[in-house]
C-alpha cells in the first residue's frame, strides 16, 4: 500500500470520527435536556408537596394575634415558642407521643419480624400449599382496610382489648406487603448457597440468621421504614379504639385538642402540635432515604 493510499484511509478514518462526534454531541445534548426537565419537575412537584409541611412549621412559631391579625402571612418577624409550651402543656401531650413510640415500635418491629420469617418460608422450603398461601397472602393486599375494620373492632372489643397496647397492635402485627418483599429478596439470593451452607451443617434458623438477614440489611431497612411511617400515621383505628385519654396516641390528641371550644382558634398551638407529630417522620426520611431507595432497588420485587 503507497503512502498516499495510507493518507488517504487516515482522512476517511478523521471524517468518520467527526461525522460520530458530531451526531453523539446533538444525542448528549438531548440526553442533558431530559435529565434537566426531569429534575425540574420533580422539584417544582415536591415544592408543591411540601408547601403544607412550610406553612405549618411558620405558623407554629408564630404569635396568635399576629395569626389572627392576617390568616394569610405565614412569616413573623416575632417568633416565639409558646406555642410549643401551650400544646404540650395544655393536653398530656408526653403522655401521647409514648403511647404513640410504644405503638408504632411494637407494630414495627413484629412486622419486620414475622415478614423476614414468613418471606423466608415462602421463599426456601417447598411444602404443600405453598402456592395456595402465597396467593392467599397477596390476595389479603387488595382487601381494603375499612372492609376488615368492624370485624377487628368487634374481636378486640370483646377480648377486653379496647383502650390497651394490646389493642392498638394485635390488629396490625403482620404485614403481607412485607412477607411479599421479602420473600422476592430472599429469592434472589443464589440457590447454591443455602446448598453450601447445608453441606457445611447450618440449620436452616442458622442459615435465616447468620447468612439471609445480612445480606438483606437492605430490603429489611427499608420494610422498616415503611412499617415505622404506617403504623405512626394511624389515625382512623387508635381514634375508635381508644376512648381514655391515657391511651390517646398523638394523633388523637391534636383531633381532640382541636375540638376544644376553647383551643379551636389557636392555630399556633395547633400547627405547633401538629410539628412535634411530623417531626419523628421527617427525621426518618432525611436520615434513612438513601437506605430506603437502596432497599426497594435491591428488593428487586421479582420472583
Amino acid at each position: 500500500m503507497t503512502i498516499d493510499a495510507v493518507d488517504v484511509l487516515a482522512d476517511d478514518a478523521a471524517v468518520v470520527e467527526v461525522g460520530q462526534a458530531n451526531e453523539a454531541r446533538p444525542a448528549g445534548r438531548r440526553r442533558l435536556a431530559g435529565e434537566l426537565s426531569v429534575q425540574i419537575t420533580l422539584l417544582i412537584i415536591g415544592g408543591i408537596i411540601a408547601i403544607p409541611i412550610v406553612v405549618a412549621i411558620f405558623t407554629s412559631f408564630t404569635p396568635l394575634p399576629e395569626i389572627l391579625a392576617d390568616p394569610n402571612s405565614i412569616w413573623s418577624g416575632n417568633w416565639t415558642f409558646d406555642n410549643y409550651d401551650t400544646a404540650w402543656t395544655a393536653t398530656p401531650f408526653g403522655r401521647f407521643m409514648i403511647n404513640s413510640f410504644i405503638q408504632t415500635g411494637i407494630i414495627t418491629l413484629a412486622q419486620v419480624l414475622f415478614s423476614i420469617l414468613a418471606g423466608y418460608a415462602f421463599a426456601m422450603f417447598e411444602f404443600r400449599g405453598r402456592t395456595f398461601l402465597f396467593a392467599f397472602v397477596l390476595g389479603s393486599l387488595m382487601v381494603p382496610f375499612e372492609l376488615t375494620f368492624i370485624p377487628n373492632f368487634v374481636l378486640i372489643s370483646n377480648l377486653g382489648w379496647a383502650n390497651t397496647y394490646q389493642g392498638l397492635t394485635v390488629p396490625f402485627l403482620a404485614s403481607a406487603f412485607g412477607v411479599f418483599m421479602l420473600r422476592q429478596f430472599f429469592m434472589t439470593v443464589p440457590r447454591d448457597l443455602y446448598d453450601a451452607a447445608r453441606i457445611d451443617g447450618i440449620s436452616d434458623w442458622g442459615y435465616l440468621w447468620k447468612v439471609m438477614v445480612p445480606l438483606s440489611r437492605g430490603a429489611i431497612a427499608a420494610l422498616t421504614i415503611f412499617s415505622f411511617l404506617g403504623a405512626w400515621n394511624q389515625y382512623l383505628w387508635p381514634l375508635v379504639i381508644t376512648n381514655e385519654e391515657s391511651m390517646r396516641t398523638a394523633q388523637i390528641g391534636i383531633r381532640f385538642f382541636l375540638a376544644n371550644q376553647e383551643r379551636a382558634t389557636d392555630w399556633g398551638a395547633i400547627m405547633a402540635g401538629a410539628t412535634i407529630v411530623m417531626l419523628p417522620t421527617l427525621l426518618v426520611f432525611l436520615f434513612a432515604q438513601r437506605q430506603l431507595v437502596r432497599g426497594i432497588a435491591m428488593s428487586g420485587l421479582k420472583g
